[in-house]
């Protein structure tokens, strides 16, 4: 679903991840439903500090990458806002391993995505009426609360927005 919060998730994790030395590279690339795989070779390439030749195929380009990925040593790999499944060997994507440490996880709306490319599904789930108030108020502004007629027009907004953390925000 859109707008459940999982780039949110993913930017919290990456940022907690900076923090600490579990990775020696922490790599983010959003994907979109416009997928070239071109543009996230490059993306990927350019977080490495590196650069892939324009005027090669992507079959080369993609040895590259994945020579530039080995050579990185263990790494956490974010592919934000996947819309339609894609061979990791296409880009180039080193195939996370217990032996080679690197990991990878992508954000998508689709179950069939996640099936396709062979993942763990985590479902984020939508936020609990209690929750979605807080963040709401959190918005708006807490001392909206104590007045009677605003609590009833909250509730009614919170509701329509159906747990949903973008809804609430763009509110």
């Amino acid at each position: 679903v859109g707008g459940v919060g999982k780039t949110t998730i993913m930017k919290h994790v990456h940022n907690r991840l900076l923090k600490e030395d579990k990775f020696k590279k922490l790599i983010w690339a959003t994907v979109s439903q416009d997928f070239d795989v071109r543009r996230l070779q490059n993306d990927i390439a350019s977080q490495l500090e590196k650069t892939l030749s324009d005027d090669k195929n992507t079959t080369i380009r993609a040895g590259e990458l994945l020579e530039m990925l080995r050579k990185q040593g263990t790494f956490l790999l974010i592919l934000d806002d996947v819309w339609s499944s894609f061979s990791f060997e296409d880009v180039g994507i080193l195939e996370p391993t217990t032996d080679n440490g690197c990991k990878l996880v992508l954000t998508t709306r689709s179950a069939k995505v996640v099936r396709e490319m062979d993942c763990k599904k985590v479902q984020v789930p939508y936020l609990l009426t209690d929750e979605a108030m807080q963040l709401f108020l959190s918005k708006v502004g807490q001392d909206m609360l104590p007045n009677p007629n605003l609590e009833s027009i909250m509730k009614d907004v919170v509701c329509e927005c159906g747990g949903l953390p973008l809804a609430l925000k763009a509110r």
